[in-house]
């Protein structure tokens, strides 16, 4: 069954989104009787029926609907400094929407490469791999924010940041599964020394994901497969 993301996801009738219905029309050239499945990125899914199907216009019948729990008992959110290469960023959205994640916030310190992205375009790269992987809840892409600002925030007390120089303990022995976090991974220069000590003066752990030398998204998505599983364990 074709899963399309439905935001206004309600009992009845429902329109589908400009560009779902774009792909079940003219795309997979779907007619009116066949079953679909709808998800509003909050937990919903539902099974449909298309009922009125034109160029500029879906229409399904909801027949019912299920309402899923939050996917993790605890929330993953990471800050990524944006690559040079925005494929590269989107391949890192895509594989993390993909094995769990709550929060992604595209991270600007002083060597990210970067300093603009569109926020359209993750969003659409996260809700294709929601559907690709059949999760329920969509999770929030923030517009590109300072490293200033993000601190700013109310934030969990497990907050960490990837650090390359040598000393930081393991992610691995440092992460509790059942507590929300809060991870941040720099560029491909790393986080500065000054933006270091103001992210320990933060509350801020630095942590080691291994030996070896990782690319940003590598690094980033090595996190959070790390916690994805932890809680699984």
């Amino acid at each position: 069954m074709h899963l399309f993301f439905c935001p206004e996801l309600e009992p009845g009738l429902v329109d589908l989104p400009e560009e779902e219905a774009h792909h079940a029309t003219q795309v997979l050239r779907l007619t009116v009787g066949h079953r679909i499945g709808l998800l509003n990125g909050r937990g919903t899914r539902a099974e449909a029926e298309l009922v009125d199907v034109s160029k500029k216009r879906c229409v399904a019948m909801v027949l019912e609907s299920t309402q899923h729990p939050t996917e993790r008992s605890a929330l993953i959110h990471l800050a990524v400094a944006p690559t040079k290469q925005m494929d590269r960023f989107e391949w890192f959205v895509e594989k993390a929407v993909e094995i769990g994640i709550d929060r992604i916030t595209p991270l600007q310190s002083q060597r990210t490469e970067r300093a603009r992205l569109r926020t359209e375009r993750l969003e659409r790269v996260a809700i294709a791999a929601m559907k690709q992987s059949q999760r329920v809840w969509l999770p929030a892409i923030d517009g590109i924010t300072t490293l200033e600002d993000l601190l700013r925030e109310a934030h969990p007390s497990q907050r960490f940041f990837g650090w390359c120089m040598d000393g930081p303990v393991s992610l691995m022995d440092q992460y509790e599964a059942s507590r929300d976090a809060l991870v941040l991974i720099g560029p491909e220069g790393d986080f500065t020394p000054a933006e270091a000590e103001q992210l320990q003066a933060a509350g801020v752990l630095p942590v080691s994901l291994g030996s070896a030398r990782l690319r940003t998204e590598t690094a980033a998505l090595a996190a959070c497969m790390w916690m994805s599983l932890a809680q699984q364990g």
